[in-house]
Order: structure tokens, then sequence, then C-alpha cells
């Protein structure tokens, strides 16, 4: 058998929650405790993005090993 390894990007959906502050924009994702800032809702937006996907990639290295073992 050969396997072929390659790397994959998982959009993950989740809800998020916005609001304008008197200095920027607020993102949320309540269900991972990750809070972002942006000077504009996009940069927020794109802030938090970012923010979600440093999260699943920690959460990957930390667990991997083990997440593997229980699939």
């Amino acid at each position: 058998m050969h396997a072929v390894n390659l790397q994959l990007v998982a959009k993950v959906p989740c809800d998020c929650a916005f609001w304008l502050d008197a200095d920027g924009w607020t993102g949320v994702c309540k269900q991972v405790s990750v809070t972002v800032r942006g000077g504009t809702f996009e940069d927020a937006k794109r802030n938090l993005e970012t923010a979600l996907q440093a999260y699943i990639e920690r959460l990957i290295s930390q667990h991997g090993n083990s997440l593997a073992r229980g699939a």
C-alpha cells in the first residue's frame, strides 16, 4: 500500500460576534474564548479568522498524536 501525504486546509464554521466600540471593532468566538480587535470590520474579521486558525493549529500540535490514536 502506498500512502500519499498532503496538506489540506479545512474550513470549520463557528458562530462569532462583532461589535463597534469607540476605537474600532471587536470580534469574539465564545466557543473557544478567542477575542480580537480591528480598526475596521474587515480587519476584525480577518484577525479573528487568523486567530482561530492559530488556535486550531495549536490544538493539532499539542494533541495531534492522541487524536490520531483515538480515531
